[in-house]
């Protein structure tokens, strides 16, 4: 199943940087998402992961016509 992962971040956030280097360093693909520096502002993080903070790491299912991913997930849980 191939993966796509969504990494929401802040420019000035160091812990951002340290999830981003964890990444790199694991040669894993991401996208990088820059939220807003106004936690007001944050609306779809908080709506897609229950926070407002950074960093927040996605694992999105089921991307561009793969809906055998969304099922094999599923038998997995």
């Amino acid at each position: 199943m191939k993966k796509k992962l969504l990494l929401f971040r802040l420019e000035c956030c160091p812990y951002c940087a340290k999830a981003e280097a964890a990444l790199d360093k694991k040669e894993m693909e991401y996208k990088k998402i820059e939220v807003p520096s106004p936690k007001e502002e944050r609306a779809l993080l908080k709506q897609l992961s229950g926070q407002d903070s950074v960093p927040v790491l996605i694992e999105v299912i089921g991307f561009e016509e793969q809906d055998d991913d969304i099922l094999e997930w599923l038998e997995n849980q």
